[in-house]
């Protein structure tokens, strides 16, 4: 049976070795931080809404400054978007004559 000496002899070990595991571990988590940050850096913000049929015009509230890039699913007419702030307004030339198409910005 061990004695309380060599237990807390024992536990102090420990301890040593886990606090140098710590300090090992601290260059690789450091890393893994920046690379976090590194990837939602360059991630685009995209939001999508629907536009319905007879609409002329589509905002976007709270959108990221950035490049900006603007897709839809079911509309081949004539559109122009701008910015005011953090809104993209998307407007169309005609109103839809669509049921509906979705919008998707992409900031980058």
């Amino acid at each position: 049976m061990a004695t309380i000496e060599e237990l807390e002899e024992r536990l102090n070990t420990f301890e040593q070795s886990l606090i140098q595991m710590g300090i090992n571990l601290t260059p690789t988590i450091n890393k893994v931080d920046d690379t976090a940050n590194k990837v939602v850096a360059i991630t685009p913000y995209t939001e999508t809404k629907t536009a319905y049929y007879g609409e002329t015009l589509k905002t976007f509230y709270n959108v990221p400054q950035g490049n900006v890039a603007i897709f839809f699913d079911n509309f081949n007419g004539e559109y122009s978007f701008e910015r005011d702030e953090d809104r993209i307004y998307i407007t169309f030339k005609e109103p839809l004559e669509v049921t509906q198409t979705n919008i998707t910005i992409s900031i980058q």
